[in-house]
């Protein structure tokens, strides 16, 4: 659902008697901007294009001026120009109503209060606050805790809004007349936390495959609850939140894994039969059957009280990205999975069940330089009651290896080799591995709030100071030279300001941006589905929210000079690929196979992401990170092939978007959903640019992609992500080629592969297993005459050829 925000006036009569209007909010700007005639244009040149950006939108509702800094046990007053008691409402929410999410479906429960003799009408917190901290488990050291209370910080009923970083008021009649409003009016309103600033809060996975929350110290915090809340659809967060961990640093890790399962069935239990019948044929993990959902967050504390929650986590977003087991049941038994007769069977993969039940296909990281050559005293024995037992000296080779983003660990023994040549030999499984390895490494830009005296409380800043100068938003606020994605006037307008490099971005047109979290929303959107929105890094709310502040690691210049080489680049390279008679199925394969064909992955780029820890990346390594990488220096890494698909699918026609994720549950990624002929398929070109295993990654549906992209929210408007499914794979790549087989079928189309050009490239299930693959393999060679084969495969895709391993 889209909406339509609009500058209003609405008066809101707080309990210090201060009369505040969005009239007058104007008024103030007005009177700052009169003495200086270049501010004012600039002024007047952002509301021309907040106006003609919203005219492209249709929206339910409008936007008041924001109220910063309310009192934990104020009442907001409504001045009313009728007597609403014999009027006819029933309920005062008829008139107002107070909410605690963007889309004004969770009421908070907030109190009212009738004064007949001035016509005031007091909307009161509510009797139970959100956001509040059980003090169970904790003891006097943690700020905050009384024996006798259940909560910390309790002030008990209608005295406190709770700790949600703001707040909706919502008016349905005109406060004069009481008749109703065309569109509902929304004042965004904040309390005044005792520690003023919220913890940001960001989520890896650590080498073990534990997760790791961090943010950074909150000026004031003595302490920081890490919190577990209770969401429902219906009522949002409610109540008290449990405290999962208590902590002076700024990062905490669970205990266990174990508290982040959110299955009953795991998808690898799926096909037992006691659970067949207990919930019938499916192949997907079976969730727990619960009313409610689990968020987590940070809250600052001190002394004297405590901060805003942080950004809230889902659960069932980190479950995603959470190993829980190794599913060992899933691998051939002991004797054929870790103990192999030559090298060439040493397994690529382990299979894994992640914590919300999804199974997953995990590389292995072999410890290839710890690798040796040993004898070991084995029993020997051919007959069922080892009656012939006798014990022999076994040469072996031990490879001790851990599965990729786990602490899941073991070693491979290869029973029978060549002393002489036995480590090339490992050096082809070492290239081997390298080969099956995807790629990603995609850079987070994130958002902040200002420090103190930039955004948030700056009450004691002075307007001629320096950084205030620097506050001033750009003058450079012409429409966009190029086409915008976005779902929101406020996204289009960031998208816009961005692309023409502007540092500074006024705010005061967009009301509705004091609801921080939509912000956010809205300028990740902005960044993620605009490629041409070029080097951005970073941005910050200034200016007591008035001002967007964003960095860039290119100068603006540049970014221009960029951009028109990439639009050009872009329009010469539909104009080769795309033909007027081509179908949309025919364009998205053209685009495809053009990136695959022209770009290279840039290992040294990503490499130094890792070392940046994806938060941004040495200047000679910018250009990898944009669609310039691939389309003018054919060198990039998955958010430069993920921009330039959208762009050359943009221009050749198609609806495409920008994903963000993870790939393999950890690595920062970006991938593409275009549509074709109205169904959304997943496009994943860096993984699709192998030259062995080809487009792996071309038309999945999720079910399939979830193996090894977990998509998160970042792209788009959290209300637009879900309409972005896809749901088929009909125009997989490898089955509209004629090259997707049942496992049952397989061997002998690969078998006459091999036969005709040496080397078979086909498609199986995407679940295939070691053992599967194996099996398949074994077949092949007996069916086809040959001594020797080599090969490995990735989500179903089975290579195998006559000749050694090529190098990577």
């Amino acid at each position: 659902m889209k909406r339509k925000y609009q500058r209003i006036g609405i008066s809101v009569l707080l309990a210090s008697s201060l009369l505040l209007t969005a009239c007058q909010g104007q008024g103030e700007t007005k009177e700052k901007t009169d003495g200086d005639g270049k501010e004012k244009q600039a002024s007047m040149e952002t509301a021309k294009l907040a106006d003609s950006i919203r005219q492209k939108y249709e929206e339910n509702y409008v936007y008041a001026e924001p109220i910063k800094d309310v009192a934990r046990d104020e009442h907001l007053k409504l001045q009313m120009g009728f007597d609403i008691m014999n009027s006819e409402f029933t309920e005062y929410t008829q008139i107002v109503n107070v909410f605690k999410d963007a889309e004004l479906t969770q009421p908070i429960g907030s109190h009212f209060e009738w004064d007949e003799e001035t016509k005031e009408l007091e909307v009161t917190p509510p009797r139970w606050s959100v956001g509040g901290i059980m003090s169970e488990g904790l003891s006097e050291e943690d700020p905050g805790y009384q024996p006798a209370d259940t909560s910390l910080f309790d002030k008990g009923e209608l005295n406190d809004w709770g700790n949600l970083p703001q707040y909706y008021m919502v008016q349905y009649v005109d406060l004069e007349t009481g008749e109703q409003l065309e569109k509902p009016i929304v004042t965004v309103f904040t309390v005044d936390f005792e520690v003023d600033r919220a913890p940001k809060v960001s989520l890896s996975i650590d080498e073990d495959g534990i997760p790791v929350f961090r943010w950074k110290e909150v000026d004031g915090a003595e302490r920081y609850y890490v919190m577990s809340m209770t969401y429902s659809e219906e009522n949002g967060l409610s109540g008290d939140g449990w405290v999962e961990g208590s902590t002076t640093k700024t990062e905490w890790k669970p205990e266990s894994t174990a508290k982040f399962i959110t299955y009953d069935v795991s998808e690898a239990e799926r096909q037992d039969p006691a659970v067949v019948e207990k919930y019938g044929e499916g192949t997907g993990a079976i969730p727990k059957d619960s009313e409610y959902e689990t968020y987590y967050c940070v809250i600052a504390a001190s002394e004297d009280g405590t901060s805003a929650m942080s950004n809230l986590l889902d659960e069932k977003a980190i479950a995603r990205k959470v190993p829980y087991m190794e599913e060992v049941k899933m691998s051939l038994d002991q004797e054929g999975s870790n103990y192999v007769d030559s090298f060439a069977e040493m397994p690529s993969y382990k299979w894994v069940t992640m914590c919300d039940g999804t199974l997953v296909q995990k590389i292995i990281n072999y410890d290839f330089e710890n690798a040796k050559a040993t004898t070991e005293t084995w029993g020997e024995y051919e007959k069922e009651d080892m009656s012939d037992l006798k014990v022999v000296e076994k040469d072996i080779v031990k490879v001790p290896y851990v599965i990729d983003g786990t602490g899941f660990d073991g070693t491979v023994v290869i029973e029978n080799y060549n002393p002489d040549t036995w480590e090339e030999e490992l050096e082809r499984i070492h290239q081997r591995q390298e080969q099956l390895r995807s790629r990603g490494g995609a850079v987070t830009p994130e958002m902040t709030e200002g420090e103190s005296g930039e955004g948030g409380k700056n009450e004691d800043k002075k307007p001629d100071d320096a950084e205030s100068e620097d506050a001033k938003p750009e003058e450079n606020v012409q429409d966009a030279k190029y086409p915008v994605t976005a779902n929101s006037a406020l996204s289009e307008y960031l998208a816009v300001n961005m692309m023409n490099g502007n540092t500074r971005i006024d705010l005061k047109d967009f009301p509705e941006s004091a609801d921080t979290s939509y912000l956010l929303d809205a300028w990740e959107e902005a960044v993620y589905q605009n490629p041409l929105v070029i080097g951005v890094t970073s941005a910050s709310i200034l200016d007591d929210g008035r001002t967007l502040a964003v960095e860039y690691d290119t100068e603006a210049d540049v970014i221009k000079e960029k951009q028109k080489e990439i639009t050009e680049e872009v329009k010469k390279v539909v104009g080769q690929i795309i033909k007027d008679d081509m179908t949309e199925l025919e364009k998205e394969m053209a685009i495809n196979q053009y990136l695959c064909d022209t770009a290279e992955y840039d290992m040294e780029a990503l490499e130094n992401a890792e070392e940046n820890n994806f938060a941004g990346v040495d200047e000679e390594f910018n250009d990898s990170f944009t669609p310039y990488g691939v389309l003018l220096n054919q060198v990039g890494v998955c958010s430069s092939y993920a921009g330039a698909f959208k762009l050359l699918a943009q221009e050749a026609g198609l609806e495409c978007i920008v994903v963000t994720g993870n790939l393999d549950g950890d690595l920062p990624h970006a991938w593409n959903k275009v549509k074709i002929d109205g169904e959304w398929q997943i496009v994943d070109s860096t993984n699709n640019d192998n030259e062995l295993i080809l487009n792996a990654l071309l038309n999945l549906p999720d079910h399939a992609a979830d193996k090894v992209l977990v998509e998160d929210e970042r792209y788009a408007l959290d209300p637009i992500v879900k309409e972005y499914k896809a749901q088929t794979d009909e125009k997989e790549y490898y089955r509209i080629n004629g090259k997707f087989f049942e496992q049952s079928e397989i061997t002998k189309p690969l078998s006459e592969a091999l036969g005709k050009e040496g080397t078979a490239v086909l498609r199986t299930d995407y679940t295939l297993s070691d053992e599967e693959f194996m099996n398949i393999a074994q077949a092949v060679v007996e069916q086809s005459g040959q001594e020797e084969l080599s090969g490995y495969y990735w989500m179903g895709v089975i290579y195998l050829t006559k000749e050694e391993m090529a190098e990577p």
